[in-house]
């Protein structure tokens, strides 16, 4: 079930995409472009292995610090 709060590890790390993406294209804007394509590369990367694994490194360690959106909580039945 959904969690109510607004700080939670899955929420920060769709953030945390949204930030990097933009400081891509800050850079690329900028003419930084080894740069940002070294930053680009690494999202591919993890996004990669999200998707072959079922595992992302940054959500695991966002819910540890943070907690789950998504909670087996009796008061939300």
């Amino acid at each position: 079930m959904k969690s109510k709060k607004f700080v939670c590890g899955e929420r920060l790390q769709r953030f945390l995409m949204a930030f990097m993406m933009i400081v891509v294209l800050m850079l690329l804007a900028n003419g930084a472009t080894t740069i940002a394509l070294a930053l680009l590369a690494f999202l591919a990367i993890m996004l990669f292995i999200y998707g072959v694994f079922d595992f992302c490194p940054s959500t695991w360690m966002l819910n540890k610090l943070f907690g789950s959106c998504y909670c087996e909580c009796k008061e939300e039945e």
